[in-house]
Order: structure tokens, then C-alpha cells, then sequence
């Protein structure tokens, strides 16, 4: 349920075809939206996979034994289409669920959070290769576990979503991982949870079933060297440290800070693009930012390099727009664009500009800049307005102060 476009629904697809499975692939959106998804599948498994696209038949969900549904779908437990499958005795779980319970006997650190989960990620997993104990990361990360080479080290993320379908949906398989880490908490993906009571909840799910549970809200900040910008990521790479030193108590802390100070950044999160014809300025791709939380600290990062203005805007969550709009008076000025865009230009704390597209954002920021101006991309909100996800998004971003 839920091909989706970030390549999800095509694994969970995929591993139950390989099986020898009989899967039918359901989804929203037409076949158009993800086509080359549909003849991959088509091409490698024939007539064993079947498809019902542009719509869902509930049908098809009161007659079948297993429905491995994509964690995007919003507030699953008032779905319709899912209820009706539970309510006839069909498994229903989630291509995370299944994958971590094929897994055994792995060290294993979950982490979690609002803000730097990621990154934390990312930097934890290095901290452990550098150390000399292999590892694979994964999860909402991205990147396939059920590859985990024997004797490897797991470092996943979790989202608020998946954390719900491991710990409180009907019949959740619970695992415990041996680390857990929620690198802290805001108001969130409130349009899937409904509330933030809900959201926390979900979060703090991943911290009871650990065998040692991390807040790094209360770590703190690593004092070495970095190769990414920011405090917050001097609290990411302390939590990393602090998640591999849990893992691996016996082994001295000192091993793993090169990995963490080695560390250079994920794609679309404070990703630094080279735009030769403006060598007298800063250009930032932070399309993964898309809370308020995280659009404050990569404003923070980027002033340690010089005035910053910032692009933000796209499709809304559902939370409230104001904190977002007060650190307009931050930045030099900010152009807003997408679904939000006017509400933000309208509430704005600072010189703005609606520029609607990120096309006309781009064009007026970079007309706009004097030497040592820095120009961040940090939405603050989703892409799914104008882009098909933020990967798209900053990809976007990057092409267009490359060739303007």
C-alpha cells in the first residue's frame, strides 16, 4: 500500500516478490508517478505482481494475508482501507517492521528525533567504521539492512511514523534495539500524528524498549574540530560519540572521535554547493530542513560564514507558521515560495519578498548579493507542492545557482 516515490513501497515490493509472493501494488497516484517503478517490477516479475493505481479497492485489503503499508500514509489507524484489514485478520505492518525482524543477533543503535536525526546517523555509523568495527546504517535514512553483511554493527533511524508502526499499532513486533537515541523533540508531523502528545509519544516509544536510552538534548556540544558548520552539529557529533561509546563501552572514547571529525556532511542538510562565478560568497542546499527548528540552527551555522539570506517556504505541516517567520529578522532578507509562501511574507519579522517559485527566489537573491553574503536554502516546510520530495528540491536549488 503506497509504491511512493522515495523507493520504500519498490524494496517492500521486491523482497515479498522474491519470495515468491503474489503482490499487489496499490497506490493513490496514477502509474504516471512513478513509472519506472512499475516496469521494473513488471519486467522482473511478471504476471506475480499486479497493479491498482490512481485509487485503492477495499476489496483488495479484505482479501489478503499480509499488507505492508508505506509509514507516509497519514494517521493509519483511522484509514479506512487498513481497517478493513485488520478487521479481517490480514497481518498489516510496514517494510521497516519486516526488515529489522529479519535481522538477529546485530549490535544495534536506533536514533530518533526532530531535528539532526540524520546527520546523528550519519555520524555515529562513521564513528564506528573509523574505530574499526564494521557497520551499516539505514532506515529512514535511506539504504537497504536486509544486505547487513554478518557481524556488522546497525545504526538506523527511525522516524516518528515508523516508530508508530513498530510500537503501537495492532499487533507491533516491539524490538528492542541495545542503544537508543532522540537526538530532542519539537512539534512535528503533527498533520500525521494529530497531536504533539501523540508525536512524543511515538518517540518515546523507542526509548522504553532500549537497552540503554540517550537523550541528546542533554549531551554536551563536541569542542573539537568539524568539518561541518554549526553548534548543532557539535551536538550531533557529541550524541554520535555518545551512541558508539554506549554501544561499545569496553572500547576507548577517544577512537571514535575521527570519525565524527572526518565527518562531511549529508547531501540536501547544510550541504555547501560550489558556484564558481560567485567565489566571494556562500551558497547552502538544506532542502531537508523542514521544521523551524532546523531552519534556527542552519541560520545559526551559516552567520559563522557571513550574512545570510534565506529561501524558505513550500507545502505546510500543519504546525504554526509563527516561529518560523520570526527568524526572518535573522537574515538579510527571505524570499518566500510555495503553498505557504504568502502567509509567510505576510507574517514576516524581517525584510521578505513572495517569490512564489524557487526559480524566481534564486534569481532575485543572487541579483541581490554583495561579497560575502551567504544564500540558504532552508524551507522550514515540505516540497511536496512544487517538488516531488526535498532530494528533488535541493537538487533543484544546486542547478540553478550553478547556472543561473
Amino acid at each position: 500500500m503506497g509504491l511512493g516515490r522515495f523507493g520504500g513501497g519498490l524494496a517492500a515490493a521486491e523482497g515479498l516478490l522474491a519470495e515468491g509472493q503474489r503482490v499487489l501494488v496499490t497506490d493513490l497516484a496514477e502509474e504516471s508517478a512513478f513509472q519506472a517503478s512499475v516496469d521494473a517490477l513488471r519486467k522482473a516479475f511478471g504476471e506475480q505482481v499486479t497493479f491498482k493505481l490512481g485509487g485503492h479497492d477495499e476489496n483488495d485489503f479484505a482479501h489478503t494475508k499480509m499488507v505492508i503499508a508505506n509509514p507516509a500514509v497519514p494517521k493509519p489507524w483511522d484509514n479506512p482501507y487498513l481497517k478493513v484489514a485488520w478487521a479481517a485478520g490480514a497481518t498489516v505492518s510496514t517494510e521497516i517492521a519486516r526488515t529489522l525482524g529479519q535481522l538477529h543477533s546485530c549490535p544495534t543503535i536506533a536514533i530518533t528525533g526532530s531535528a539532526g536525526k540524520s546527520t546523528t546517523t550519519a555520524m555515529t555509523h562513521a564513528a564506528l567504521v573509523a574505530a574499526g568495527f564494521p557497520a551499516t546504517r539505514g532506515g529512514n535514512l535511506g539504504g537497504s539492512l536486509l544486505d547487513t553483511p554478518q557481524g556488522h554493527a546497525i545504526v538506523v533511524e527511525l522516524s516518528s511514523a515508523m516508530a508508530w508502526w513498530l510500537y503501537k499499532a495492532p499487533g507491533a513486533p516491539k524490538p528492542r534495539f541495545e542503544v537508543a537515541l532522540r537526538t530532542n523533540l519539537a512539534p512535528n508531523h503533527l498533520d500525521w500524528h494529530g497531536d504533539l502528545e501523540h508525536y512524543a509519544d511515538c518517540k518515546q516509544a523507542l526509548l522504553d524498549h532500549a537497552g540503554t536510552a540517550l537523550d541528546g538534548s542533554t549531551i554536551s556540544p563536541f569542542s573539537g574540530n568539524l568539518l561541518v558548520p554549526g553548534q548543532h552539529n557539535r551536538i550531533n557529533a557529541a550524541a554520535a560519540l555518545a551512541a558508539a561509546s554506549a554501544l561499545y563501552p569496553d572500547r576507548d572514547a577517544q577512537d571514535f572521535i575521527p570519525g565524527v571529525e572526518s565527518f562531511g556532511g549529508l547531501p540536501h542538510r547544510l550541504e555547501r554547493v560550489e558556484v564558481p562565478h560567485f567565489p566571494d560568497n556562500g551558497f547552502w542546499n538544506d532542502s531537508k530542513a523542514t521544521t523551524a527548528e532546523a531552519v534556527e540552527l542552519a541560520i545559526a551555522a551559516v552567520r559563522e560564514k557571513g550574512p545570510v539570506r534565506l529561501i524558505a517556504g513550500g507545502k505546510g505541516k500543519g504546525t504554526d507558521l509563527g516561529p518560523l517567520c520570526e527568524l526572518f529578522d535573522q537574515c538579510i532578507k527571505t524570499y518566500t515560495i510555495g503553498e505557504i509562501g504568502e502567509e509567510l511574507h505576510t507574517r514576516s519579522q524581517g525584510p521578505c519578498m513572495q517569490t512564489m517559485t524557487l526559480d524566481a527566489a534564486v534569481a532575485a537573491a543572487t541579483s541581490e548579493l554583495s561579497p560575502g553574503e551567504q544564500l540558504l536554502l532552508s524551507p522550514g516546510a515540505t516540497s511536496w507542492d512544487q517538488f516531488e520530495n526535498y532530494e528533488r528540491r535541493g537538487e533543484a536549488f544546486k542547478t540553478l545557482v550553478r547556472h543561473p
